[in-house]
């Protein structure tokens, strides 16, 4: 059994934190609200950020969702036996958020606060790493050789027919 460092704690506690904080702030209506002078102005004219928050207040359901995940996240982060599970479960809702602060330029501030996070989970998450790629990789099931064939003209059947949809989607897109 692996002894658990006493630091992991500390970045525990810190990502429970900050889950709990943002989750709070969706709930009570601070995250994802729109100031009305924004909400009058031609969408032509608003920022990547004002549009950002235009598109998520519309839905004060999603709000709520996303602030219940991560409350969900942050609380069961504060305990050592289920903060695996919500490092995994959090690192795609972390990344999005990343994500969506990054490409369409939300304060620098928000872009900092949501890597550290993401850095904090990948530290979580760090000390389990051959456990997951056992998990995840070597403990698949392989193919035998005819299968492996088959699989992969399927596979590239796919491919061509996902890229045939979107090139034949663009042209039409761009004919209207």
């Amino acid at each position: 059994m692996k002894t658990y460092p006493k630091y992991l704690d500390w970045v525990r506690y810190a990502c429970a934190y900050l889950l709990l904080t943002y989750g709070f702030s969706k709930l009570a209506g601070v995250q994802f609200t729109l100031p009305t002078g924004v909400a009058k102005e031609p969408v032509g004219s608003l920022s990547g950020h004002d549009l950002t928050w235009y598109y998520y207040s519309y839905s004060p359901a999603y709000a709520s969702i996303l602030g219940l995940v991560q409350l969900a996240g942050g609380t069961m982060l504060l305990f050592r036996r289920t903060a695996l599970l919500a490092a995994l479960l959090m690192l795609p809702v972390v990344a999005n958020i990343m994500m969506i602060n990054v490409f369409f330029h939300i304060r620098v501030g928000a872009e900092c606060m949501a890597a550290f996070l993401l850095g904090l989970l990948l530290v979580l998450l760090a000390r389990d790493r051959n456990g997951f790629v056992t998990l995840f990789w070597a403990n698949q099931a392989s193919e035998e050789p005819q299968v492996r064939n088959l699989h992969w003209k399927t596979r590239t059947a796919l491919v061509v027919i996902a890229a045939l949809q979107i090139i034949l989607g663009v042209f039409y897109a761009r004919r209207r």
